[in-house]
C-alpha cells in the first residue's frame, strides 16, 4: 500500500495526492486537510483474516461465502479510509445464492455489525417502479439516509443487500421484474439520487451518491437449481456393471444466468457468485451447541435471567437438529421449534419460586 500524502485532521481519511484531497475538502466544507507524516499509513482495525475469524465464531459452515464476504467488506472499509481511486477501485457487486435459511442475510449483517458499517436490507420482491406509490428507488435512498442519521458520508459508504432477487428474474414475472431490475441497475452502477425534504422528514433536501456503496445481491433461484438438477439426471449414464455415473451438483454459475432472462448489463458487473448450500443435521447441531449466536443459548439465557435452571438433554438437541435439517425453512425452523419447547419455561420462569425446567421433545408433536 502506498504511503498517505494527506489526511483529514480529525478523521482517519487519507489521500495519495493533492487533487483528491482538494476534491474532498470542496465537497465537505469546514473540514481541514493536513500533510500526513512521512511514514504514515491508514490504520485498519481489521483484516480479511480477522473478519473471517469473527464470522467463524457465530456462523457454522458456508466457508466460501464467509471468506468472500470477509475479503469484499475489508476492501470496502479500506476505501472509506484510504481514498485512492487508482489503487483501490470500487468493489463490484457480488451474488449470494442459496435456499431459505442458509444464512445469506445473517452472514452479511454479522460482518457489517463487526466492522461498524451501515447495513441496509432490501426485500426487492416488495419494490415497485418509480412513479408508482410504494417502496421504490427514491424511498430506498431516503431510508438509507435516515438510517445513517442524516450522515451522508456514512450513508454513501453503506452495504446494501438486495434480497429476493430471484423474484425479479423469475420467468413468470417478466414485465414487473424488468422495470424494477433496470432501475436497480442504475442504482448499482452509480448514480446521484435527489431526496426531497418531505421524504426525510426534515427541513432540507439531500443528494445521495451511490458510487461508493457495496452492493450484495441474494436469492434462491430455485427454478435454475431445479433445471440443472433435472439435466444432471437426464444425462446420467451407466457403467458396464450397471452402476450409475453420479454427477455432483456444483451450484449456479454466471453462465447459468446468461442462459436465463437476466439483464446482461447486471451480469457484466457481477464478478463473483457464491453458492450457499443447505445445512446438514450436523451443521444444525453445531449451530445449537457451538455458535456464539446459538438460538438455544438465547432461550436458556431468558429462563436463567429469572434465576431458574434449565436442563436440555443431548437427545433433545439432536432431535431439533434433525427437525431443522428436514424443514424447508433452514435455520429459521430452529427458532420455531425452540419457542414451542421453551413455552412453559418462559411462562413460569418470572414466578417467585426458583425452578428447574427439564426441556422435553415429543417427536409426534412435530411431524
Amino acid at each position: 500500500m502506498s504511503k498517505a500524502q494527506f489526511r483529514v485532521t480529525d478523521k482517519p481519511v487519507y489521500f495519495s495526492d493533492a487533487l483528491e484531497a482538494q476534491e474532498y475538502a470542496k465537497n465537505n466544507p469546514g473540514c481541514a486537510i493536513t500533510r500526513a507524516d512521512a511514514d504514515e499509513y491508514p490504520v485498519m482495525d481489521h483484516t480479511p483474516q480477522s473478519i473471517l475469524q469473527h464470522l467463524d465464531k457465530s456462523i457454522i459452515a458456508q466457508d466460501d461465502a464467509k471468506k468472500e464476504l470477509a475479503l469484499t467488506l475489508y476492501y470496502h472499509t479500506l476505501k472509506s479510509k484510504y481514498r485512492n481511486s487508482k489503487q483501490i477501485q470500487s468493489s463490484a457487486p457480488i451474488m449470494l445464492i442459496g435456499p431459505t435459511g442458509s444464512g445469506k442475510t445473517f452472514i452479511v449483517q454479522e460482518a457489517c455489525v463487526y466492522l461498524g458499517v451501515l447495513f441496509i436490507h432490501v426485500d426487492t420482491s416488495s419494490m415497485v417502479s418509480e412513479g408508482i406509490v410504494g417502496y421504490n428507488i427514491g424511498k430506498l435512498a431516503a431510508n438509507i439516509v435516515k438510517k445513517a442519521n442524516l450522515d451522508i458520508q456514512k450513508a454513501e459508504q453503506c452495504v446494501v443487500f438486495f434480497d429476493e432477487m430471484d423474484k425479479l428474474f423469475h420467468p413468470d414475472n417478466d414485465e414487473y421484474g424488468s422495470e424494477v431490475s433496470h432501475q436497480l441497475l442504475r442504482f448499482i452502477e452509480g448514480t446521484t439520487v435527489n431526496i426531497p425534504k418531505q421524504d426525510i422528514d426534515g427541513d432540507k433536501e439531500y443528494k445521495l451518491d451511490t458510487h461508493k456503496m457495496q452492493f450484495i445481491l441474494g436469492g434462491a433461484f430455485q427454478w435454475i437449481v431445479d433445471k440443472k438438477e433435472s439435466n444432471i439426471s437426464k444425462n446420467m449414464g451407466f457403467l458396464q456393471d450397471d452402476l450409475p455415473v453420479i454427477k455432483e451438483y456444483k451450484g449456479i454459475t454466471l453462465e447459468d444466468f446468461y442462459e436465463e432472462d437476466v439483464p446482461k448489463e447486471l451480469l457484466g458487473r457481477m464478478h463473483t457468485i457464491v453458492n450457499l448450500y443447505p445445512l446438514t443435521e450436523e451443521d444444525y447441531y453445531k449451530i445449537l451447541t457451538q455458535s456464539d449466536k446459538s438460538p438455544l443459548q438465547e432461550f436458556i439465557n431468558k429462563v436463567e435471567f429469572h434465576g431458574d435452571s434449565v436442563i436440555v438433554d443431548n437427545e433433545v438437541i439432536r432431535a431439533v437438529a434433525k427437525y431443522a435439517a428436514e424443514s424447508d425453512l433452514g435455520v429459521r425452523s430452529i427458532r420455531q421449534i425452540l419457542k414451542k419447547l421453551f413455552s412453559d419455561a418462559l411462562f413460569l420462569a418470572p414466578g417467585t419460586k426458583h425452578k428447574t425446567h427439564h426441556i422435553k421433545y415429543n417427536e409426534e408433536e412435530y411431524k
